[in-house]
């Protein structure tokens, strides 16, 4: 990701290109921002990411997660801040283009501390939960392959053989017919927590857990991979310490208990040029 002190050049995309960019509402954040943008709109973005994810925690506190009331207010507030939150609406690349790039830029400033990276893995995963539970069915198979999870709808045929076992095994399905509600095939090891709980259906190294449960999974995915990668930041972050354009604001990005000095000053000076490479093994900037 470069930036830059002028105005930042838009990319121009086909439809295809920009779907391909960011095919779903919702990500594991994979692969980093590549394009350039400038220290204006970095600063504004990381703004309104840290806006975001400090409505998701207050009205997690207000409201129980999951109720429809949750929902509608944690709706109202991602589309305030123009970020990207459900599948199949019109022009969604800019709301899904921000919310990417604005993932990695808090992660600068929030893999500084244990409480800080705690408070933002936390936030990040009830965000993903939220959008997770809104996503289309038919578009949850390629959801996960497109985030590495080898986590395979199986075939109704196969539903049918162990209906008997999976209804027993799995307290959420009560009340629900089985045919009417999709199920996965996952390893073992991905399956846990259900496990230990006795909430899933076991066979040959496999569980087979409903569409209800396998939020959890895919959550404790996203919170394993985003912990470490948070940790491979931390190492490098002295090289993004230095440059004096940058402390400033990650500094007040991380400031958690009152928001309202980020609204009205700005902490990066538009000068200048950076450019920062993320990799999965490491973070280096250089500076020219």
């Amino acid at each position: 990701m470069q930036f830059t002190g002028g105005n930042r050049r838009k990319l121009r995309l086909a439809g295809d290109q920009r779907n391909a960019c960011y095919p779903h509402s919702l990500q594991f954040y994979l692969q980093p921002p590549s394009e350039n943008i400038s220290l204006i709109e970095f600063e504004n973005l990381a703004i309104a990411r840290v806006k975001l994810l400090k409505s998701v925690e207050n009205l997690g506190v207000s409201y129980v997660k999951g109720t429809e009331e949750y929902q509608s207010k944690l709706e109202a507030e991602i589309r305030k801040l123009k970020f990207s939150f459900r599948e199949n609406l019109e022009d969604e690349y800019e709301p899904r283009r921000r919310d990417h790039i604005s993932h990695f830029i808090l992660r600068l400033a929030y893999c500084q501390s244990e409480d800080l990276r705690r408070w933002f893995i936390q936030q990040e995963m009830d965000l993903l939960r939220f959008r997770f539970n809104i996503l289309p069915k038919d578009k949850v198979q390629s959801f996960l392959k497109d985030s590495h999870l080898q986590f395979e709808a199986i075939s109704d045929e196969e539903k049918h053989l162990r209906e008997q076992e999976i209804m027993t095994s799995s307290p959420s399905l009560s009340g629900t017919k089985l045919e009417l509600e999709s199920v996965y095939k996952i390893p073992f090891a991905d399956a846990l927590d259900l496990f230990r709980g006795r909430k899933v259906y076991l066979e040959d190294g496999f569980a087979y857990v409903p569409h209800k449960d396998i939020v959890a999974i895919i959550l404790n995915e996203f919170r394993a991979k985003l912990s470490k990668a948070l940790a491979l930041t931390a190492r490098s972050l002295p090289a993004v310490q230095s440059d004096e354009r940058l402390q400033p604001l990650l500094n007040h990005l991380s400031f958690l208990p009152n928001l309202s000095h980020l609204a009205c000053v700005s902490y990066i000076k538009p000068c200048g040029k950076i450019t920062i490479f993320v990799m999965e093994a490491e973070c280096s900037m250089v500076c020219s």
